[in-house]
């Protein structure tokens, strides 16, 4: 009884905090893919489509408790989850690359390794035992220690400190310029959503305080939904 109590309410809270993000992760692509077809709406649009695919996937595996794709479902999301975000890191180049007519196979090769980059949340969350999702912990997603310690410092040496340096060299490329003010907006809403990542991996990590997730379950998907928005906002049209 007990986990079946546990297993409703995880179920009503995915369906509150997690079925709202598909859908307007979904819009803000299609709306992004529906102005104008070119890199930067790609991969702006490539954003909204992985955080979508979490955030079904995600919400799709507590369906299948009790079976091996319950977890198959939910880390793949999780690597989706990852991976959606270093489009921030490739958009940031893209912007910074738009007067270098830089070749096709350069920005294939960057998303080819920030998807390869993003496999650690399979094989160590998975061959390392570096995320549990089953019985033991009530079809809760728990995090290992040294996973998230791992996870923070992968993300910080390849997304946070990249972002970091694109992001200055986006101030100086657009200084003066009519586009400053956009620019301003992706950079602070960008570390916003970020700031969102590293959290939900100490949200996954620290489950015994109910505190922390007690905030973090009424702040972060306000402020991921927010972000969102502005960073559609920021670029939503005019990118070339």
């Amino acid at each position: 009884m007990l986990l079946q109590s546990l297993l409703t309410q995880r179920i009503i809270l995915v369906f509150i905090l997690q079925i709202w993000p598909i859908f307007y992760c979904s819009y803000f692509a299609y709306k992004l893919l529906k102005r104008a077809k070119n890199r930067a709406t790609y991969t702006l649009s490539s954003f909204f489509i992985f955080i979508s695919l979490t955030y079904f996937l995600t919400t799709f595996s507590i369906f299948f408790f009790n079976t091996p794709l319950a977890y198959l479902f939910y880390i793949v999301g999780i690597y989706f989850f990852v991976f959606g975000h270093s489009f921030f890191v490739i958009f940031s180049w893209v912007l910074v690359k738009l007067d270098d007519k830089t070749p096709t196979w350069k920005f294939h090769l960057i998303v080819t390794f920030y998807g390869i980059f993003s496999t650690f949340v399979l094989w160590i969350g998975y061959y390392f035992d570096g995320i549990k999702y089953d019985t033991s912990t009530s079809w809760i997603p728990t995090y290992s220690l040294s996973f998230l310690i791992f996870s923070w410092v992968s993300l910080v040496i390849f997304l946070l400190i990249p972002q970091i340096f694109y992001s200055l060299k986006l101030l100086k490329i657009f200084e003066g310029a009519k586009l400053r003010r956009r620019i301003n907006m992706f950079i602070i809403t960008v570390f916003l959503e970020l700031s969102v990542v590293f959290a939900l991996f100490l949200y996954n990590t620290w489950v015994a305080n109910e505190i922390f997730r007690f905030f973090f379950i009424f702040i972060v998907p306000e402020t991921s939904t927010i972000a969102a928005f502005l960073i559609y906002k920021s670029f939503g049209k005019e990118l070339d």
